[in-house]
């Protein structure tokens, strides 16, 4: 592939606790070649089990050396195991829910298979580590009183939801004031071989309160409707994201620096303008407040391609008139390199339909497509899309 011109960042070096944070805003230099694609929709057989589909696969593992998708059903323990290739399950893989080898500690948000055999299993406030016979290896609670190195401040906490290196050996998330639902303070990384913790401040400039809607159903209860932050590992690296700006911040731990990057687009917004209703009275008010919402630039996570040392993105903004007969939203897919330089960008075709209102939906790539999960009556399928890049 063609490479492109060198470009130049506007950088600005600002204090962020004890490290220098990098802000480099990306100019619109990047020169698009000739970028195709084809798209279709490809059906996961599940044989006589029925699958587990609540968290629309996000608490599944795709493994690429393997070419097999692990997906735990929290509530029995199973683990479904399908082949990509065949398009068909493989076999289940039984853990116990309760007792001394049972995974259920608090509620179990995802699986992680290892390059070494072993399946780590995500609860919300403890790590779980099963060996290959099911039984409990190893565990480490999310805590100060559990983990030597930097400390959580009061009050502030790791959230369970992240995510779990190829090899086993740290567990990443973002950290901060969840329990009040206050500000995100920056990322944590567990040492998973040491059991410590690094607490990795950073500046996110947080915009998203503007972007909530709530609802007070009831005295002193709240609905929200959120935008969302996304973690990305590359290596021992982290890229943090979220759904409402195009941008993200890389924390490279060679060098113990955080850079944040803001990208500039001519095919979408570049951050969301926050035209709808942020405080509303019913349930109908809510709905309504949503789909408004929803039709304004919605930015999806970063997703790894391992073997082509690429990066995609999917995002999704309401068209300003929509063709009649044709598709409301307009799909923009971003290819990044391995620098995380944008080198692709295109609008998809309005026939083209990415599923998730915030593409939150388990997305993967298997032998350079890309594989995002499409729930059709409550079996497995994966809208899939092959992109071709010219003198590739």
């Amino acid at each position: 592939m063609n490479r492109l011109l060198p470009f130049l960042f506007l950088s600005l070096i600002l204090s962020c606790s004890t490290k220098k944070e990098k802000v480099e805003v990306v100019p619109k230099t990047f020169t698009n070649n000739t970028f195709e694609y084809t798209l279709d929709t490809v059906f996961i057989d599940s044989g006589d089990s029925m699958p587990y589909l609540d968290m629309n696969l996000v608490s599944s593992d795709y493994v690429s050396s393997e070419g097999l998708l692990y997906n735990l059903d929290p509530g029995t323990g199973r683990v479904d195991v399908y082949d990509i290739d065949a398009q068909k399950l493989k076999n289940h893989i039984q853990f116990e829910v309760n007792g001394p080898n049972g995974i259920r500690k608090y509620f179990p948000t995802g699986i992680k298979k290892t390059t070494n055999g072993d399946l780590i299993i995500r609860d919300y406030f403890e790590v779980l580590r099963m060996g290959a016979d099911t039984k409990l290896k190893d565990s480490y609670r999310l805590q100060n009183h559990k983990l030597s190195g930097d400390n959580l401040g009061d009050s502030q906490e790791i959230n369970g939801m992240g995510e779990i290196s190829e090899d086993g050996s740290f567990f990443a998330s973002h950290y901060g004031y969840y329990p009040s639902n206050g500000r995100i303070l920056g990322l944590a990384k567990v040492d998973l071989t040491s059991k410590s913790l690094k607490l990795i401040p950073v500046n996110f400039r947080d915009q998203s309160e503007k972007f909530l809607i709530r609802w007070e159903y009831r005295e002193g209860k709240t609905m929200v409707v959120p935008e969302y932050k996304f973690l990305t590992l590359d290596g021992p690296n982290l890229i943090a994201s979220n759904s409402y700006k195009n941008e993200l911040w890389y924390y490279d731990a060679t060098k113990d620096s955080v850079y944040h990057r803001i990208y500039k687009s001519s095919l979408i917004s570049n951050v969301k303008r926050g035209n709808f209703p942020k405080q509303v009275r019913s349930m109908q008010d809510l709905n309504l407040a949503k789909k408004r919402k929803f039709q304004e630039v919605v930015f999806g996570p970063i997703i790894k391609d391992s073997k082509n040392r690429r990066f995609y993105r999917y995002s999704r903004e309401v068209q300003q008139v929509p063709d009649e007969g044709g598709r409301y939203f307009r799909f923009v897919l971003s290819v990044f390199d391995a620098n995380l330089t944008i080198i692709h960008e295109a609008k998809l075709d309005l026939s083209a339909f990415i599923p998730g209102e915030y593409f939150v939906n388990k997305t993967f790539v298997h032998k350079d497509m890309l594989y995002t999960f499409l729930n059709l009556n409550n079996q497995i399928a994966f809208v899939r899309l092959k992109p071709n890049f010219e003198n590739e």
